[in-house]
């Protein structure tokens, strides 16, 4: 079975976890501490977390209990080891890790999820090895053919702006760490990111014009586009001391 996702993350980091846990949202003390509660999960078992060299995204290509294709493994590099995944609802999720627990659950979120048979998987990682020709869309003419040139402009503006905000966030880190202490300073920047980026998602779902400009362009890649990641998913009937992990 294949499966494609288009994840796309605006904190340098996607992943791929069971929907149903992904949609309980972790606790107060956890969120106050979100980095060690991410990794906490990902050394359960719970989610498998990959960090990414900057924003953004693209599709990513799951085969469950099935081999890659000979001609794809030829353009991918292995990251890391085999890792465990539990899916016990048998619903699997791969998005930027900022949808993974959040404070507010997002519907659209669980429905993107594809089902696969429950259990416990062992995970391998690949990314392509001519990253950037991946990440790169068909033309930008055919884009423009399908949403015109000026509301192509404006999702690219909106999307853009966002990160730009993102990434001044993040100086907030190297300003607080000499008052408070790298630990307060990295959670406190965390927290903050975060949540910038959780209700700026808020607000552009409620934004009907860039809803419909992402949806088809999200729609367009996920049909046209090369693989920036691919996950190979196989079923094993124990962890057998298999590690949860991120890379």
């Amino acid at each position: 079975m294949k499966a494609r996702f288009d994840a796309g993350t605006d904190v340098a980091m996607i992943g791929a976890w069971d929907a149903q846990r992904g949609a309980q949202p972790f606790t107060t003390a956890e969120f106050e501490q979100l980095s060690d509660s991410l990794e906490a999960e990902a050394d359960a078992g719970h989610a498998f977390f990959l960090r990414t060299k900057a924003d953004g995204g693209g599709p990513v290509d799951v085969y469950i209990d099935e081999p890659i294709p000979a001609e794809l493994a030829e353009r991918l590099t292995p990251l890391g080891d085999a890792f465990v995944l539990a899916l016990p609802s048998g619903s699997l999720t791969v998005d930027g890790a900022e949808y993974y627990r959040p404070k507010k659950p997002d519907a659209a979120t669980t429905a993107r999820a594809v089902t696969v048979p429950a259990g416990d998987y062992a995970l391998r990682c690949y990314a392509a090895k001519d990253e950037e020709a991946a990440a790169t869309p068909r033309p930008e003419r055919e884009l423009e053919a399908i949403l015109g040139k000026d509301d192509l402009r404006y999702y690219d503006r909106v999307t853009r702006g966002g990160c730009v905000v993102g990434l001044l966030l993040l100086l907030l880190l190297p300003a607080l760490w000499p008052l408070v202490g790298l630990k307060i300073a990295f959670a406190v920047t965390a927290v903050i990111v975060v949540g910038y980026f959780s209700v700026r998602e808020l607000v552009l779902r409620r934004n009907a014009r860039f809803a419909r400009l992402r949806e088809t362009i999200r729609a367009f890649r996920l049909r046209y586009d090369e693989p920036v990641f691919v996950l190979e998913l196989r079923r094993v009937p124990n962890r057998g001391g298999l590690p949860g992990n991120s890379v």
